[in-house]
Formats: C-alpha cells, sequence, structure tokens
C-alpha cells in the first residue's frame, strides 16, 4: 500500500502548486516578488524537488531521496547570488550531477529489456549535439569543459533511462530537453531560464522519475 501514496490526488495537486508558485517566483524575481528574500525564493524553487524527497523517503528506496534531495541543493545552489555564495553555481552543478549518477544506477536496477525504449534516445543525443555544436563556440576554458561533462552525463542518464520503465525515459527525456533550453537560452537574448520550458518541464521530469522508480512493476 505504501507505494500508491504519490497518485494520490492530493499528492499530485500539492506538487504542481509548488511548481507553479517555484515558476512564478522565478519569473516575476525582478518585479512582483522581487522583495522576496534571495534565500526563501531558492527554497522555493527547490520546493518541488524538496517535496518529493520526502515522499521519496516515506515511501521509496534511500537512493530515490537522495535523488531528489541532490536535485533540491543543486536548485538552490544554482539559484544563490554568486556574489553572496561564490561558487554557488559550480556546487550546484557538481550536486546535479551527482543526482544523474542516481538516475544511471536506478535505472540499472529497473531495466526492462523488453521495452523498445533506446532507440528513442538516439532522437535526443542527436537534438543535443546539435544544440552543443551551437552553443560550444561560444564558450571558453573551464565553462566549456563544465558544459560537455555535464551534457554528457544527460545523454548517459538518458541512455539508462531508455532501458527501463516508459515514465522514467519520460522524465529523463524532460529534464533532458530543459537543461537544453537552459543552454540555449544563456545565449539568446530574452529567453527567461526558469520560465515553463525550462523549470516547468525539469520539474515534471522529476514527477515522472519520481512514478517510474515508485511504480516499476506497473508500466
Amino acid at each position: 500500500m505504501r507505494f500508491y501514496v504519490l497518485l494520490t490526488p492530493q499528492a499530485t495537486i500539492m506538487f504542481f502548486v509548488l511548481v507553479v508558485i517555484a515558476v512564478f517566483t522565478q519569473l516575476t524575481r525582478k518585479t512582483k516578488s522581487r522583495s522576496i528574500p534571495f534565500w526563501l525564493r531558492a527554497l522555493l524553487k527547490a520546493a518541488p524537488a524538496l517535496f518529493l524527497t520526502w515522499l521519496s523517503w516515506s515511501v521509496g528506496p534511500p537512493l530515490l531521496a537522495l535523488l531528489f534531495l541532490l536535485c533540491s541543493l543543486g536548485d538552490i545552489l544554482l539559484d544563490l547570488p554568486e556574489e553572496k555564495v561564490p561558487h554557488g553555481f559550480q556546487f550546484g552543478a557538481v550536486s546535479f550531477a551527482a543526482a544523474l549518477v542516481c538516475v544511471c544506477i536506478l535505472s540499472y536496477d529497473n531495466t526492462k529489456p523488453y521495452l523498445p525504449l533506446l532507440p528513442l534516445s538516439i532522437t535526443n543525443i542527436v537534438i543535443a549535439i546539435f544544440v552543443l555544436r551551437w552553443v560550444l563556440p561560444k564558450l571558453r576554458g573551464a565553462e566549456r569543459i563544465l558544459e560537455v561533462t555535464y551534457f554528457g552525463m544527460l545523454i548517459v542518464a538518458n541512455i539508462f533511462a531508455s532501458t527501463s520503465t516508459v515514465p522514467v525515459f519520460l522524465g529523463s527525456s524532460l529534464w533532458f530537453m530543459s537543461d537544453l533550453s537552459i543552454g540555449l537560452s544563456s545565449h539568446v537574448t530574452g529567453d527567461p531560464v526558469n520560465s515553463l520550458d525550462t523549470l516547468g518541464l525539469y520539474d515534471l521530469g522529476l514527477y515522472f522519475l519520481a512514478l517510474g522508480f515508485l511504480y516499476g512493476n506497473i508500466f
């Protein structure tokens, strides 16, 4: 019975309410929500992942709770001002990279050999290569190394996810698309990094990962 908590209407509604709040505060950080302390805004951004951390710790494997906890830390660290928290972005990237390792391990433990999802990951890889080919010439030094390494881990995690269940692959792909959008937004004027097509897709991806790893025997 404990594995059915996530699909209750109350838990689902609570999660998506937190997503809406997170996206709203990020989109209005320079207008309506500019008076919110930076640390509170960072916590609001991480609230959906923190909710899944609590839920996974209550009803799922500890490694899944660690995955969402690392995502929460990444959300917080990437949102903190660089002048107040030096190297916060780098530590946040490391936290997300560790979360991707958790995705790989959990996917390996939930491998479904008869689901023909692996060829679908090729599409994501082609899209990622296209984006990197367009973005990389604009990067230099350590920034280029960091971005290539991180997107390489995203690709590996997506390949692992393609051997697991449909929700896991969908969640990994949404996370993948969100980070590709962020990579593009860094070099396209006027494209908000934490909009519905980035932060929203990422949070929705986490939700599908939770569904897939908690209900691996259903899908």
